[in-house]
């Protein structure tokens, strides 16, 4: 499978573990790092070896995507929106923060799984 096409899958799942956690009602950071594990586990299984690049920008991605989604069509977004600079500043920030922490989550992810199924591999001969 193309890397282009992996990180297309990846940040459509990312997308749709945000929306679902989401509308479960789970804390942001309990479904962040799980979405985060999740694709960062796919996209190293796939691609192998030095799949942690691809499954940070896949996870950053899909988090700053989903964030600003969630600003811009949620009652709390508005209100931040409506409050001015210092709130949203203060938001875009903490928002910020937790994309890289997520994205530096799913890169370890990934970076596990790459490195388990290379093993796996190495077993076999």
């Amino acid at each position: 499978m193309k890397t282009g096409n992996l990180l297309f899958i990846g940040i459509v799942i990312g997308l749709v573990l945000f929306g679902f956690f989401e509308f479960l009602g789970l804390d942001p950071t309990y479904g962040g790092i799980i979405g985060a594990v999740i694709v960062g586990t796919l996209i190293g299984k796939k691609i192998g070896k030095g799949s942690e690049k691809y499954a940070f920008f896949s996870i950053f991605t899909y988090n700053l995507i989903g964030w600003i989604l969630v600003f811009l069509f949620t009652s709390d977004g508005k209100l931040a929106l409506q409050y001015g600079s210092i709130a949203l500043s203060t938001l875009i920030g903490f928002a910020l923060v937790m994309v890289f922490f997520y994205s530096i989550i799913g890169s370890f992810g990934a970076f596990v799984a790459s490195n388990l199924s290379r093993n796996k591999q190495d077993e076999g001969l």
